[in-house]
């Protein structure tokens, strides 16, 4: 009786374990990683550094008693560096520093004394807003301008405020290309204190990093 109350109990605990070893896992919902969204900087943002080539009208207001006034026009181009930081909404502002060349040259028929403008250089507020491919901005600042003559009537440097206007447009990864305009006089030109207005128009091309 003994041996067959054992019996039965071994293969009892026997068929058990078969079944327990023939039990298929639960089967385990498989995890979903959903990659976060990517997230780009705006493009206007960082810094630039570019160059413009344009032209310059200039108008001598000589407040003198041996010298008229006269305009002179010529070529006028440089570089620019500057930094952009994004406002949201499609808003941008940041510092902008600019030096052009140029070879305005006057001389005074009646003496045959020549003033030459041959540099002007700028630091700007620059703010912009994003409009479909480009930016349309506006500056204002700080302009400074030596002009050289032996003569020192017309031998002076003077600063001076400057207002501009412009549009650049995304041509590119990294690349703008753009038109601007700048308004600038200064004073201090002949012995009585006269003003050279210049106004500039530029073609603009820039890298932004």
């Amino acid at each position: 009786m003994i041996r067959t109350t054992a019996l039965a109990m071994l293969m009892s605990t026997a068929a058990g374990v078969a079944v327990a070893g023939n039990t298929a896992p639960a089967p385990v919902d498989p995890v979903i990683t959903v990659p976060a969204p990517v997230v780009e900087a705006p493009f206007w943002e960082g810094f630039y550094l570019g160059g413009q080539l344009g032209y310059a009208f200039s108008d001598f207001n000589i407040d003198s008693n041996t010298l008229s006034d006269f305009d002179e026009d010529n070529v006028i181009g440089g570089i620019t560096a500057g930094y952009l930081w994004s406002l949201g909404n499609g808003w941008y502002m940041g510092p902008e520093f600019q030096y052009d060349l140029t070879d305005i040259s006057v001389t005074d028929a009646a003496t045959g004394t020549t003033t030459s403008l041959d540099g002007v250089a700028r630091l700007k507020l620059l703010a912009g807003y994003e409009l479909g491919n480009g930016m349309l901005y506006g500056n204002v600042g700080f302009a400074y301008a030596d002009f050289d003559s032996p003569d020192s009537v017309l031998d002076f440097d003077s600063n001076s405020y400057v207002v501009g206007i412009g549009y650049d447009w995304r041509v590119g990864e990294n690349w703008t290309v753009g038109a601007e305009y700048m308004y600038q006089t200064f004073d201090g030109a002949g012995s009585n204190g006269g003003d050279v207005d210049l106004n500039s128009i530029y073609f603009k091309a820039a890298y932004r990093f």
